[in-house]
């Protein structure tokens, strides 16, 4: 009873400082979003699916041990994902539109060095002349980020026969936009699997995969953006004293799915007035692939009783640091 008691404030901690940390990331990301259109946002928000994917594929887990059944660990995941230089810019084309002789011209403009979602904070008005219309008016700017932050709290719970069941959930409200974040993964350690026991394996071994989804909502509680990721690892690790090396790979994959309404203006095709001007909407969907899918792992961890302290270093193209904190009760 009174390890349940301090686990479950153990955890409503966790959770607190998770809603405190939400960071630049994802502020006014919806507004930026649905007022940029299809092709242009490809290329604008495809290094977040990149950094994103591979932010929630990290430190899902620290060990290649499992729990006894029923034992249990709740830990803060505190990633810092690099945002290369080159994920910062791209070029793209615009168009533009006018009145003449009663009906519509259009043109594209084409752009270089934008700013992508991670860029630099420059705003681009486009280079149009006379009566002729953006579409988009502008081209959002960047959030002038080199590494981005992502905190994870996670509960680790310990299932018959070596398996593991591995949970995150955070909610939170940020800047007129609602997240959500849930991930289920599951470990089997290969030790203590009953075909596997009789081998005498001089190291932990485990495989673990893991399924895990995230939305972003608009103003009005839209979502207009939902991306799903699965990844696979392997993982071994050796516990000499306090210490536990691990070493691991794995593979993962996320799909971003977009869908909301882009709003621009053209001219007055309805009067034929080039100095007034009307709304068009037009919905947008797009479906985007990450670009990052393999990563090798490198890292450690201190055991202090029932406190444990880990840090590993994952190799991808945007790299990143994992530090976790958390009491384990094996």
């Amino acid at each position: 009873m009174y390890r349940l008691k301090y686990m479950k404030y153990v955890i409503s901690l966790l959770l607190i400082l998770t809603f405190l940390s939400a960071n630049g990331l994802e502020d006014y990301l919806a507004d930026r979003i649905e007022n940029i259109n299809e092709d242009l946002l490809q290329s604008y928000i495809q290094p977040l699916v990149n950094a994103f994917g591979t932010g929630i594929s990290t430190g899902l887990f620290y060990s290649a041990y499992s729990h006894e059944f029923l034992g249990l660990d709740v830990g803060l995941r505190v990633m810092s994902i690099r945002i290369p230089e080159a994920s910062k810019y791209f070029d793209g084309i615009a168009i533009a539109c006018s009145l003449a002789l009663d009906s519509l011209v259009y043109y594209e403009i084409p752009l270089e060095s934008l700013s992508t979602v991670f860029g630099p904070e420059q705003e681009l008005n486009l280079p149009i002349s006379g009566n002729s219309i953006g579409i988009p008016t502008n081209i959002p700017t960047g959030f002038d980020i080199s590494s981005a932050p992502l905190l994870v709290p996670q509960v680790n719970i310990g299932l018959l026969f070596g398996a593991e069941l591995a949970i995150r959930y955070v909610p939170f409200n940020f800047e007129g936009s609602r997240m959500n974040f849930f991930g289920v993964g599951i470990k089997q350690e290969l030790n203590k699997f009953p075909l596997f026991k009789p081998i005498g394996l001089p190291v932990a071994v485990a495989i673990g995969a893991a399924y895990q989804r995230f939305n972003i909502q608009n103003r009005d509680k839209q979502a207009i953006a939902n991306t799903s990721t699965w990844n696979l690892q392997a993982l071994a690790s050796k516990r000499i004293g306090p210490l536990e090396p691990i070493i691991g790979i794995g593979i993962e994959n996320t799909r971003a799915y977009f869908n909301y309404t882009f709003e621009y203006e053209i001219p007055d095709t309805v009067n034929n007035l080039p100095t007034e001007l009307i709304t068009v909407e037009q919905v947008i969907t797009l479906n985007l692939e990450s670009q990052s899918r393999y990563r090798r792992i490198i890292g450690c961890t201190l055991y202090l009783g029932h406190l444990y302290i880990h840090y590993d270093y994952n190799f991808t193209p945007y790299s990143t640091h994992n530090a976790i904190v958390g009491f384990s009760f094996r």
